[in-house]
């Protein structure tokens, strides 16, 4: 077995790459959305954290929390967010992939991988690269070829701020650093 070390700031910011289990497209359905809306905000409510940016994929989702001074566990939060996500969309009707024989040993659900990309930020070059992957990331897939064109984004928020110009990120991006940002 791996062993996974990750680092953990009291109080950091952290970026974060979660995939569905192979790669499933329907994280960006109704149903998907509108669960993970619920039990973001219930966890967020009892394990509080801060959205720094956040962008929806069919088939994974990149975001940037930043937690509060004194605490560094985010592996339960995600733990909460993906267990109790998974539950309330398989009740509600949603569908998962072939369970193994070891993630029915374990209980575990066929919704999310297991793992999760995680990388902590260490100064604001570093946040502004990964705030700018996160929004550009609908492009990089070929969804839209615009960052302003896809809805399910913080994009919106930063164009509102002045952070970007209506015409920023268009598909004419070099994508050579697909693997530094855990896809």
């Amino acid at each position: 077995m791996s062993d996974y070390k990750r680092v953990k700031l009291h109080g950091g910011l952290y970026f974060f790459t979660v995939v569905t289990f192979n790669r499933r497209k329907f994280l960006t359905s109704e149903l998907a959305r509108s669960i993970l809306r619920q039990v973001w905000k219930e966890v967020q409510g009892n394990h509080p954290f801060d959205v720094e940016a956040i962008c929806l994929i069919p088939d994974h989702l990149h975001c940037i929390w930043r937690l509060p001074q004194g605490d560094c566990d985010y592996p339960k939060r995600w733990r909460l967010i993906k267990g109790k996500f998974s539950k309330r969309y398989l009740k509600a009707g949603g569908s998962q992939g072939v369970r193994n024989d070891s993630r029915q040993k374990k209980g575990e659900f066929a919704v999310w991988q297991r793992r999760y990309w995680e990388h902590t930020i260490m100064d604001d070059r570093d946040f502004v690269r990964h705030v700018d992957y996160i929004h550009i990331n609908p492009v990089k897939h070929g969804y839209v070829n615009k960052a302003c064109d896809w809805k399910w984004s913080s994009f919106h928020r930063y164009l509102k701020l002045g952070y970007y110009s209506e015409g920023w990120g268009c598909a004419d991006i070099d994508f050579a650093d697909k693997n530094e940002f855990g896809e």
